[in-house]
């Protein structure tokens, strides 16, 4: 499969790159909104062409669309009525109403589009919705990350700026891939970043029915951190970095057959095989689209949703 990139964003260099050309597919065109500056040096030699001039080529055959969070629906409903199926980066809108334009351009279409959460694939997921911990009961969740520079594109709310929308869409994904029901918001607290117009801190209550509750923070006004908790009624288990994990990853669990003494101890570790979440993104992205798999959306109108409703 022949790849074209929405733009030369950090994401697409140090991630999506590599994971396309691991995964055995090619990257034929970058598109830029000026494409005689050229590109980034990593893409060495590939087509620098316009956004619009990227969509048409017949050189290319799926899209990658990391722009701002404000252009992904549009630009990736472009990409659709040009013949092209699309990974497009989370969040792939910003309102319900986009979410409806977006399925209605992939009903109409045909063609395939997924949201690019890319933690759905590595194996650490797998492993603890499988764990049996009895009854699950609690997730407790954080993302948190540095202040961005002056101008960073996630400093202004017209550009879906703010931690909420940039991080807060994996730990609300977290509770949909360990819980069952449907989420619903039952409170939280919010913090504004004191001279812009977009959160810094989040923390939110949500309940999944049924005594499940996710708790989570996102902020972008601490360190780099990230952690996942799940809580049962036989035991628990926790990701040491659930987002970004290592190559190699490790989690840790303790059992209520243990005793106390397991339970409060730092738990027995697992460690996964080496993998890429984002190659494994791509395998699975090519897949559906050679099966001619139908888009969804579900989850993303969910996550969406949630956050319309703190904001």
């Amino acid at each position: 499969m022949r790849f074209g990139i929405l733009g030369d964003a950090k994401i697409a260099r140090e991630k999506i790159q590599p994971a396309i050309i691991s995964a055995g597919h090619q990257i034929t065109h970058i598109g830029r909104r000026a494409p005689l500056d050229g590109c980034n040096p990593i893409w060495g030699d590939i087509s620098v062409v316009s956004y619009d001039e990227l969509l048409t080529s017949p050189d290319v055959d799926a899209i990658y669309n990391p722009l701002p969070n404000h252009l992904h629906a549009e630009w990736t409903i472009k990409a659709l009525e040009a013949g092209k199926p699309v990974i497009c980066e989370k969040p792939i809108a910003l309102s319900e109403v986009e979410i409806d334009r977006l399925e209605e351009a992939s009903r109409r279409t045909g063609l395939y589009i997924y949201d690019g959460f890319m933690i759905r694939f590595h194996p650490q997921w797998h492993w603890l919705k499988a764990l049996d911990i009895g009854g699950r009961k609690t997730i407790q969740t954080h993302f948190t990350y540095a202040p961005q520079p002056v101008g960073n594109v996630r400093n202004f709310a017209e550009y879906g700026g703010g931690p909420l929308w940039d991080i807060g869409g994996y730990c609300l994904m977290a509770g949909m891939l360990l819980f069952d029901g449907t989420p619903r918001l039952a409170g939280y607290e919010k913090i504004m970043e004191p001279a812009l117009d977009v959160d810094q801190t989040v923390s939110a209550v949500i309940d999944f029915g049924d005594g499940q509750i996710l708790n989570f923070t996102v902020s972008s006004g601490a360190c780099l951190s990230q952690s996942l908790r799940l809580i049962g009624t036989d035991g628990w288990a926790s990701l040491e970095v659930p987002y970004n994990p290592a190559e190699v990853a490790q989690a840790t669990f303790a059992m209520a057959k243990g005793g106390n003494d397991e339970l409060l101890s730092q738990g027995k570790k697992v460690t996964f095989a080496a993998c890429d979440q984002y190659q494994l993104m791509v395998n699975d992205f090519a897949n559906a689209v050679k099966h001619r798999r139908k888009s969804d959306l579900t989850q993303s109108r969910h996550i969406i949703r949630i956050i319309n409703e703190i904001r």
